[in-house]
C-alpha cells in the first residue's frame, strides 16, 4: 500500500512539473494613492476621448443637420425624399419587401443628383455602385453630399421567417468631398443549426469621423466563441474590448444562462486594462449569490501598462445596496466611490457623461 502510494506521489508530481507555468504580472511598487492617482487618470483619459468623439466632425455635422432640419419651415428635405419616388428603376426598390427579398443591387447602379430648382434627380449610368448627390442643408448652394452603396453581397437567413442578409457591402456618407460616416461589412460567416444561425467568422467597422468602430464575432470551437471591439481615433484615444464565452452545451436551440461554462473579457482604454473572468457555470447556479460567492466566482484585475495594481470586490451595505471597492496590492481597500471622476452612485461619473452628450441629451429631450 504504501509503494502505491509513494508511485501515485511521483505520477502527481512529475505531471505537475511538466505543465507550464505562467509568468506572474508585474506587481506594482508604489504607494496605493499614487496607483489610485493613475486609476483616476485613466478615468479621466477615457472622458477626454469621448469628448473628442463628441466634437468630432460626424457628431458636428448630425447636429448641424438635426438644427436645420428642425428649421426646415419649406419642407425641404422631404420634398427631396418624396423626389426619389419618381426615379424610373427606383419603383421596385420604393415596393420591395426587403429583406424577405433579396435587395438586388444591381438594379438600382447608378449616379443620382439632385436638382433643388426643379426638385426632381437626374441618373447617368454606373456599372459598380449606387450613389445619391444632394444638398444637406437648405442653405447649401451645390449638391455637397453624397451617399454611395457598392461591394453587397447577401444570401438567403434560413430562420423560421427566412431573410435575406448582407454578407459584404461598403457604404460611404461623403460631406464636401471628406467621408463623415461608413460602413465595411468585410465578412459574414455561418452556419445554421436547426433554425439558429451560429457566428463562424463576422467582421464589419462603422466609421464616424474622426473614430472607427470594429466588431468582430469568431467561433474558435463548437462551444467557445470570441467577440471583440476597439473604438479608435488613430489619435490617442483608443478603447478595446475583446471578450470569450465557453459553453458546456452545444445545443444552440435551447440553450440558457446555466449552459454557460465561464466568461473571461478584457477591457482596455490607452494604458489602463480591466481583466475580467467569471466562473459561469457555479456562479449562475446560484439563484441568489452572496458576496462572497460573487468574489469567489467572478475575478477582476486592475493593469496599468501591464502592470497590476490590485483587484475589484463587491460588497454590500447596511440597506443590501451592493458597492466596490478597490483592494490594491499592498492589500488597502479604498471604495471606488472616492476615486476622483465617480463620486457616490457613480454621479460624478453619470454627470460627466451628460455633460459631455448635452448637445444630443438636450435635443431629444425636446422631442
Amino acid at each position: 500500500m504504501k509503494k502505491y502510494l509513494f508511485s501515485l506521489f511521483l505520477f502527481f508530481l512529475f505531471t505537475c512539473e511538466t505543465e507550464p507555468v505562467q509568468n506572474p504580472p508585474d506587481v506594482s511598487q508604489n504607494p496605493p494613492e499614487e496607483d489610485q492617482v493613475v486609476v483616476e487618470n485613466g478615468i479621466e483619459t477615457l472622458m477626454d476621448c469621448l469628448e473628442v468623439l463628441e466634437t468630432g466632425d460626424f457628431s458636428n455635422l448630425l447636429i448641424d443637420l438635426y438644427d436645420n432640419v428642425d428649421d426646415d419651415s419649406n419642407d425641404f428635405h422631404e420634398t427631396m425624399l418624396e423626389a426619389i419616388e419618381d426615379i424610373p428603376n427606383y419603383q421596385p426598390l420604393i415596393d420591395s419587401e426587403y429583406p424577405e427579398e433579396p435587395f438586388n443591387i444591381q438594379n438600382y447602379f447608378g449616379t443620382y443628383n439632385y436638382n433643388s430648382q426643379t426638385q426632381s434627380w437626374s441618373t447617368s449610368n454606373s456599372n459598380s455602385e449606387m450613389k445619391m448627390v444632394f444638398p444637406l442643408f437648405i442653405n447649401s448652394t451645390t449638391n455637397d453630399t453624397s451617399i454611395t452603396l457598392s461591394g453587397v453581397t447577401e444570401e438567403l437567413m434560413n430562420i423560421e421567417d427566412p431573410i435575406y442578409i448582407p454578407t459584404s457591402l461598403t457604404l460611404d456618407m461623403s460631406h464636401n468631398n471628406q467621408t463623415m460616416f461608413a460602413i465595411n461589412v468585410l465578412n459574414v460567416e455561418y452556419s445554421m443549426s436547426g433554425e439558429i444561425p451560429v457566428p463562424n467568422d463576422i467582421d464589419f467597422n462603422i466609421y464616424m469621423n474622426p473614430f472607427t468602430h470594429e466588431f468582430a464575432v469568431d467561433k474558435l470551437a463548437d462551444d467557445q466563441f470570441s467577440l471583440g471591439y476597439t473604438l479608435s481615433n488613430g489619435s490617442g484615444c483608443m478603447t478595446q474590448f475583446q471578450g470569450t464565452v465557453k459553453l458546456l452545451s452545444t445545443d444552440y436551440e435551447n440553450l440558457e444562462d446555466t449552459d454557460i461554462d465561464y466568461i473571461s473579457a478584457s477591457i482596455v482604454t490607452n494604458s489602463m486594462r480591466v481583466d475580467i473572468d467569471v466562473d459561469a457555470e457555479y456562479l449562475f447556479a446560484i439563484d441568489d449569490p452572496t458576496v462572497v460567492q460573487l468574489n469567489n466566482f467572478i475575478d477582476v484585475e486592475v493593469f496599468n501598462n501591464n502592470t497590476l495594481l490590485g483587484e475589484i470586490e463587491i460588497q454590500e451595505d447596511a440597506d443590501e445596496e451592493y458597492y466596490l471597492n478597490m483592494v490594491f496590492v499592498d492589500g488597502t481597500v479604498v471604495n471606488v466611490e472616492e476615486f476622483s471622476g465617480i463620486g457616490t452612485d457613480g454621479e460624478v461619473f453619470i454627470q460627466t457623461l451628460e455633460g459631455i452628450f448635452s448637445r444630443f441629451i438636450d435635443r431629444l429631450e425636446d422631442e
